[in-house]
């Protein structure tokens, strides 16, 4: 996950913005009596983001009283998203804050940003549907898998990148795994033929954090299936690297391409220590069969 400034926007502006134009007079009367609600659902919401207790946030407390004459109202706040955000419309500007990033995807690093996610789904959180901070930059992939999810306990809260930073400390890790011909993964020695490889992503964060992070940091690397995205970016990225790990190792055996491989690491790692990339090379670098000429195999597919 990777950590983003918050919208410049604030609640107030954002709602203001969007009943500013374009709009009948009944829907602006409408829209405006929930102005005050909608400002202190916003701040509610950013206290439980700060203090992790999502969980916590009962849905009677952020949208009309389910009521079938209060139908008409909630479909009125959603509509502020889908339609007053729209594009040509006076919301516009709010959309665009939150979509244009100059960044990869926060919740998985890799994909390009194409679409806007409502970290708190709007159809249960009626209130926060175009709060600034309630809308996340996002790629296609992730939205799919996140889905309208709300978190039921402290475990399932996903991390938001503008109040979470969990890049301070090392916490995705690989392994390289060689199997036999039977399937079995064992460890290969320099110079075996392994019947096939994989690398393995997973969560190792440092004892000192405390369980329920880690809870919270496998969770979002479950829900976007982070383990699978980022082997798949393995297959791209390892041709790209084979001449040069090549090199090194004609130049000086596997203690060189161990060098080179930690030196990519640590270079990657300058920007996001928990990039699939600092994981993966350091993992290769660890491995003594790949390092003695195992890479070629690896490189072969």
């Amino acid at each position: 996950m990777r950590r983003l400034d918050p919208p410049q926007i604030t609640t107030r502006e954002a709602f203001r913005m969007c009943i500013s134009a374009k709009i009948s007079p009944p829907m602006e009367t409408l829209l405006s009596k929930y102005e005050g609600r909608v400002v202190i659902a916003a701040d509610a919401y950013e206290q439980a983001c700060r203090t992790s207790t999502l969980h916590h946030m009962h849905p009677a407390a952020f949208g009309p009283l389910p009521l079938p004459q209060r139908k008409r109202d909630k479909d009125a706040l959603i509509a502020m998203y889908e339609r007053r955000m729209g594009p040509h419309h006076p919301g516009r500007p709010v959309y665009e804050e939150a979509r244009n990033r100059k960044t990869k995807c926060p919740m998985c690093g890799v994909g390009a940003v194409r679409q806007v996610d409502h970290h708190m789904p709007k159809s249960i959180y009626p209130y926060l549907a175009a709060v600034p901070i309630n809308l996340l930059p996002i790629c296609s992939d992730c939205n799919f898998e996140k889905k309208d999810r709300a978190p039921t306990c402290y475990a399932e809260q996903i991390l938001h990148p503008y109040f979470d930073d969990v890049d301070d400390d090392r916490w995705l890790r690989a392994r390289l795994i060689t199997c036999s011909a039977d399937g079995r993964a064992y460890q290969a020695k320099p110079l075996d033929r392994p019947a096939s490889w994989l690398i393995e992503f997973y969560v190792d964060p440092p004892s000192s954090w405390d369980e329920k992070l880690t809870e919270r940091v496998r969770y979002h690397f479950d829900t976007f299936k982070l383990a699978r995205l980022y082997e798949e970016q393995v297959a791209d990225d390892l041709p790209g690297i084979e001449l040069s790990i090549e090199e090194a190792f004609l130049a000086g055996g596997a203690p060189d391409v161990r060098v080179h491989l930690e030196g990519l690491a640590r270079s990657r790692a300058r920007r996001h220590k928990n990039s699939w990339m600092v994981a993966l090379y350091e993992a290769l670098a660890g491995n003594d069969w790949f390092c003695s000429g195992g890479f070629r195999q690896v490189a072969a597919g």
